[in-house]
Order: structure tokens, then sequence, then C-alpha cells
């Protein structure tokens, strides 16, 4: 079996947008992630939100969503089975740990199969720099199976969004805040912080939610849209500390004291908003 299907990963700072704005034409990653939650949550975490499914489906798509824990063989033949016929329908498949990024696998897209070379064609962060194939065995040892499929085969529904995002917004916004004081925690704690890293985290934080920012300028609404314009706005400023890629001072103590006072601004922000919406 040799398949490969014309789908280009979109680059984005949160890699399963960028996967899933390859899956979801026309609709921006914007849109997606405020519909979907994932404007809200850490980029770099597999948690995937409640709010995930029936957010794409009001993109227009039907979706499948795999997250299984310690796998068994069975659940890893069933994966296969699945990529395998989204591939034959001509659909790239979103699958954890098939995308590179400079601290660990992230999200990516499979595109391909050759079972010649028994690899998968995939694309996504770094997957150039290190390598377009990833093995049948790589899928096979995977400690946790985490994949999306999504057929974008039903018409979008424009109407339904904002009441999506508010609920992806109630069911995200906790997550986000207690995230924020946890870096709080770590900046204040005597470790030292790896520049690029932190840099990275931050960076990927503030674009995330600068997007959503944009998406509730779009879509006002009186309990989300300030808060949302504020925290974005409170995430660039600590984003400025910490440039990508040369990362900043993050272990100098002035610099340390300047992010915590912004981000603590941030979370109260969000802790607020949280209050009020109750």
């Amino acid at each position: 079996m040799q398949i490969f299907v014309e789908t280009s990963y979109v680059y984005h700072w949160s890699p399963l947008i960028g996967c899933l704005t390859a899956l979801l034409p026309p609709i921006s990653g914007r849109v997606i992630g405020a519909v979907s939650g994932l404007s809200y949550r850490a980029p770099d975490g597999q948690a995937l939100p409640d709010s995930l499914a029936p957010g794409l489906t009001a993109l227009g798509a039907t979706v499948h969503v795999v997250d299984r824990e310690r796998p068994n063989r069975i659940d890893h033949f069933r994966a296969r089975q699945r990529i395998r016929s989204e591939l034959r329908a001509g659909r790239a498949v979103a699958v954890f740990g098939v995308g590179e990024s400079a601290f660990g696998p992230t999200w990516g897209l499979l595109v391909g199969v050759d079972d010649d070379r028994s690899a998968w064609r995939r694309d996504g962060p770094m997957t150039e720099q290190v390598s377009p194939w990833w093995t049948e065995s790589a899928l096979r040892q995977a400690g946790r199976l985490s994949l999306i499929t999504v057929a974008p085969n039903r018409a979008a529904d424009p109407s339904s969004w904002p009441m999506l995002a508010a609920d992806a917004w109630r069911e995200s916004v906790g997550v986000s805040g207690r995230r924020l004081l946890r870096l709080i925690d770590q900046l204040q704690s005597g470790v030292e912080l790896e520049p690029q890293r932190f840099a990275y985290d931050i960076q990927a934080l503030a674009a995330n939610w600068g997007e959503a920012a944009a998406f509730w300028r779009e879509h006002p609404d009186e309990r989300i849209s300030l808060a949302a314009q504020q925290a974005a706005l409170a995430l660039s400023r600590c984003a400025t500390l910490f440039p990508y890629p040369m990362g900043g001072q993050p272990n100098q103590p002035g610099v340390r004291t300047a992010a915590v006072s912004i981000l603590r601004d941030a979370a109260d922000i969000l802790t607020d908003s949280l209050n009020h919406n109750h």
C-alpha cells in the first residue's frame, strides 16, 4: 500500500491548531482555537478540551477522537486501520507525536503511508528537519495514543460559534489560570529556567490568547470580550520580556519580578471573569 494525500500542515504556535487548520480549510486558526477551546489551553500539552468535538462539528466536520492512555495491541491495530481508511479517503490524520519541537514530541499530520518502508509520511513541526517519515514501530510503541480524524462534509454553522466559544471559554479558562499560577511558581522558585524553553511557552500562550481576543472582537460578548482583550494584552507584555528563540533572561531577578507581576495580573483577570460569569 502506498498512498499520499494533498494536505499540508499550517504553522501555528499551537501545533494541534496548525493541524486542524490544514484539515478544515477555509476556517482560520483563530476561529478553530476559540470555538474548540484550544486557544485557552497550554499549546504544548496532550490534554484535549471537552469542547473540541462539538466545536469542530459546528465548523462543518464529522470528528472522531481517539485518546488512550497505555494503549493495548487492539487499540494500536484499530488506530492503524482508521488512519489507513482516512488516507484512502484522501484525508490526513492529526496524531500526537508525529510533529517534533525543540522540546519534545507534539501534534502533526500523517499524510501518507508506504508499506515498502514500513512507515508513515508525516508533516508538521520540524518534520522536514528531522525526517518526513515516521515508522510503523513508533506508532506501536506509543505510550499514549492520541489521534483526531476530521471529515469536512457538512455546512458550517457560524451562528453557533459565539455560543460554543463561550462554553469553551468557561471550560478552559480555569485551566489557563492554573497554568499561569504554575508559571508564577516557577519564576518565584530558585530553580534555574532554560531561557529558550520558557520563552517558547510564554510566546505560545501570548499568541494563542491574542487570537482568542481577535475572535471576541469580531463576536462581542459583554461577559468575555473585555477579559479576553485584557488577558491577551497582559500576556503580550510578558512576551516582550522573553523573545524567542533568544530567550531573554528568565533567571535575572528583576526580569522574574516583572514577569510575576504581569502573569499575576493575567491570572486575576481570568479569575474575575469566571466569578463574573457565575
